[in-house]
């Protein structure tokens, strides 16, 4: 019997589209996650470069691998396109904005919980110890 994932969530907000911000997101997402469910607002994106969403479907298999996803928030018609056009929407699900995205989450009946990203290293992507060094 495998253990239910809890019902917590990370809210982050995207304020641009750029590869560079879309990364350092995916940064902050590696080293601060606890909990493998991430909803990312991203209303305040106007356009969204290929190489962001590919950073964007990147980190959103690797949440997958982990028991999570990660889901939209309010993308303007321009990202939605972007993601129907490139055929990523069964990874990158969107979602009007943060509360329907909530909404969509308590369909499995649990009450789900928001939490702050860690300060310190998140447990959820672990590095992998590092090989003893021979002398």
């Amino acid at each position: 019997m495998t253990a239910a994932r809890p019902a917590q969530y990370h809210l982050l907000a995207l304020p641009d589209g750029s590869c560079e911000t879309v990364s350092c997101l995916a940064s902050v997402i590696r080293c601060g996650a606890t909990a493998p469910t991430v909803i990312l607002d991203v209303s305040a994106v106007e356009r969204l470069s290929i190489d962001a969403l590919a950073v964007l479907v990147r980190k959103a298999m690797r949440l997958h691998s982990v028991g999570g996803e990660l889901l939209l928030a309010g993308p303007c018609p321009a990202v939605r396109k972007v993601i129907e056009r490139t055929g990523t929407g069964p990874l990158l699900p969107v979602f009007a904005d943060t509360t329907a995205a909530v909404r969509a989450l308590t369909d499995d009946g649990r009450t789900w919980r928001r939490l702050e990203l860690t300060a310190g290293r998140g447990a959820l992507f672990a590095e992998p110890p590092s090989p003893p060094q021979s002398l």
